[in-house]
């Protein structure tokens, strides 16, 4: 849309001209008529014509000459005023402004500007960018997109379309940039007028700096530990409680003990700042609160959250928080903010929290919700192993007991799958149970629901889109959770603390299930998803593993079975073997080993297996094995449990447990990705010494 107007001297100049032609055309005419309808002479009339229409041309000249000196006296005093009037204006308005080029070129600016600016003698045809620094482009193109919208030509899309602010800063004042179109002597310039929002901006800082945060603590299993312990722990609770006190009044909180051991705190955005930027560093000084006489240290739980309009919303963010940094195995501080999830911590290695009374409430509410539904698909992630599969096979038999129909989600051409079904598929009832992802897709209603093993991020399940389209989900996983759910669902219940999903599995089967009810054959498949996670019972055990495999042996597991399913084949056998020719011991006990593959997707597997392998050597407190499949290089980790693999991988997008991890790296070579690894291991142990 152009603002420019009509030259009112171009039209009075095209006037005589235009009177010039009518003229001639009427006499013309009138010549033509005389001489057919009367006797006059030809040569008399049109010297007589001639005559008229010279005195009339005459006339007309001497008029528009005349009007048009007027119209030029008359524009040259408006011209004089309005520059009289734009000069007084320039210099005396307050609001800073200046006239500018498409490029940046400064035309004018007003005596406000040159304050702001420092009163520099003449910024003429200097760039504005020499003033302040901003999108000239961008600003310039918000003006065009309004001017090109007709008026009011709006619609909703424009409408909720957020106008984009511009702020600069020129010596120590902010001002808010607004940009006008003009139009002189067919040149188009740019009026860019400052607004002072210095004042504007200090009350906004100062009112974000003082947005209350919410802060939910509970301190890490004392109770559990202290059983273990001789004598009273109450000494050490009471040591971190003046210890959460000291903190508070460090960062002007307020802390208040609204059940045992258990804190809700509250504080400023400007003291979380500095909490952030020392990594928490209560988590240190509460660590080093030690109980009894094998210095177990205490650890706590932190959810924080500054998300949210209101305090209400905050303190459900915040319990939100403390949940997730529960799952992830305690000992961590979690952060909820405008921009996400952070998570500070997780450097001690989760204790078991689980009793049988847990158990119990867990296999009382995912019993009633299996008999609320229509039907149930169970799904682990893909790439299924044997605690995947074994978890899965599980709860297909407690939805058998409870009387509802149910069907596992899996890759039934898998080797691992195809390993340990042979006996489970001679049973009447798992002959049609096992389907894959487009089938379940099609058996995804209202009323169904979706229980998911071994795995919380659904991304790496065996049908994500099952769970994207799913209602009502459960989660029974024992990794530590990254991130929360997109949609919160029924029942999760993780414990990074627990060996497997199987271990997990079974302790609801031996609450839910009467004696003889689950069948040899499934039993020994959960026997043989603890085996695999446990490396036959030597990491990541506690008494509850072995109290779960005693059921499981109770219910007819068959041990030797189960270790049959670990045989592999000599292409397996060769894939493991790569991994030794390229092995480096990093910081003197972390074990790195490569291999380029065999293009097997049992390349993984034998990834694995080489990293456990590397812990049986002497000072290797964590290995990593990387191996290219498919133009993506896996990544898996095993510690002893002085190192958190977990944490390591998860800044490589990966996740896991604590002594047990993983992680994928596309569009990268094994060098790359192994350099990759080496700055985050960097990163892990800079980070562990603040």
């Amino acid at each position: 849309m152009s603002n420019k107007k009509p030259d009112i001297f171009r039209r009075i100049d095209e006037l005589p001209s235009t009177l010039y032609v009518i003229l001639g055309i009427l006499f013309i005419a009138l010549y033509a008529a005389i001489c057919t309808y009367t006797e006059i002479s030809p040569a008399n009339c049109g010297l007589a014509l001639m005559f008229v229409y010279a005195l009339l041309s005459g006339a007309v000249f001497l008029f528009s000459r005349r009007r048009m000196a007027i119209y030029r006296e008359e524009k040259r005093l408006s011209d004089e005023q309005n520059s009289g009037v734009i000069s007084a204006f320039r210099d005396s308005a307050d609001v800073p402004y200046a006239v500018v080029t498409d490029t940046g070129r400064i035309v004018t600016l007003n005596a406000a500007l040159k304050n702001a600016c420092g009163n520099k003698d003449s910024y003429f045809n200097t760039n504005i960018s020499s003033l302040c620094s901003f999108d000239l482009a961008a600003l310039i193109s918000s003006v065009e997109d309004t001017q090109d919208t007709p008026d009011g030509d709006t619609d909703e899309e424009t409408e909720a379309k957020p106008k984009k602010e511009f702020i600069t800063s020129i010596g120590d004042r902010k001002f808010s940039l607004s940009c006008h179109r003009m139009t002189s002597s067919s040149h188009i310039y740019y009026m860019i007028i400052f607004d002072d929002v210095t004042e504007l901006s200090r009350i906004t800082d100062m009112y974000f700096a003082e947005t209350p945060a919410v802060a939910y603590i509970v301190i890490d299993n004392l109770d559990q530990i202290a059983q273990y312990v001789k004598g009273s722990y109450r000494s050490e609770a009471n040591q971190v409680q003046n210890i959460l006190k000291d903190f508070a009044d460090g960062i002007d909180g307020i802390l208040r003990e609204y059940d045992r051991d258990k804190y809700i705190m509250f504080f400023n955005r400007k003291k979380l700042a500095a909490c952030i930027k020392n990594k928490f560093s209560i988590l240190d000084d509460i660590r080093n609160v030690r109980i009894g006489d094998d210095s177990i240290p205490v650890t706590i739980s932190m959810g924080v959250a500054i998300t949210g309009n209101t305090l209400a919303e905050r303190e459900r963010d915040a319990l939100s928080a403390l949940d997730l940094a529960l799952q992830r195995g305690g000992d961590q501080v979690v952060v909820r903010n405008e921009k996400g999830v952070n998570y500070f911590g997780g450097l001690t290695k989760s204790q078991q929290k689980r009793t049988r009374v847990h158990s119990r409430i867990i296999a009382n509410k995912l019993c009633s919700e299996i008999s609320q539904a229509s039907n149930v698909i169970i799904m682990g992630h893909s790439n299924p192993d044997f605690d995947s599969i074994g978890a899965c096979v599980g709860i297909a038999a407690l939805a058998s007991h409870v009387g509802v129909k149910a069907k596992i989600v899996t890759n039934t051409a898998h080797p691992n799958f195809i390993a340990c079904t042979e006996k489970l598929a001679e049973l009447e009832e798992y002959k049609n149970i096992f389907i894959d992802g487009v089938e379940g897709l099609g058996m995804c209603a209202y009323g169904t629901l979706l229980v998911v093993v071994d795995a919380n991020n659904f991304a790496i399940l065996e049908a994500p889109e099952i769970a994207e389209k799913s209602f009502r989900t459960i989660v029974i996983d024992h990794h530590i959770k990254k991130e929360e759910f997109k949609n919160e669902p029924l029942l999760a219940y993780i414990d990074p603390s627990a060996s497997s999903a199987s271990e997990l599995v079974s302790e609801i089967l031996e609450q839910a299930l009467p004696a003889g009810v689950l069948k040899k054959e499934e039993a020994t498949l959960l026997l043989s998803g603890i085996m695999v996670d446990t490396n036959n019972f030597t990491r990541t055990v506690g008494t509850r593993t072995f109290s779960a495999a005693l059921y499981l042996r109770g219910a007819g597991a068959n041990s030797e079975l189960a270790r049959t399913f670990f045989n592999e084949s000599f292409e397996d056998y060769r894939s493991e073997a790569l991994f030794g020719a390229d092995v480096e011991i990093y910081r003197e006990q972390i074990a790195i080993t490569t291999s380029e593959g065999t293009d097997s997707p049992n390349d993984r597997l034998a990834a694995a297996k080489a990293a456990t392998k590397l812990l049986s050597v002497r000072h290797v407190n964590a290995a990593f094995a990387l191996v290219q499949v498919g133009g993506v290089i896996h990544i898996s980790a095993r510690s002893n449990g002085s190192i958190n693999v977990q944490l390591i991988l998860e800044k490589l997008g990966g996740g896991g447990h604590f002594d047990m991890a993983g992680a994928a790296l596309a569009d990268r070579t094994v060098e790359q990705a192994k350099e990759l690894l080496i700055e985050v291991i960097d990163s892990y142990f800079n980070e562990k010494k603040k």
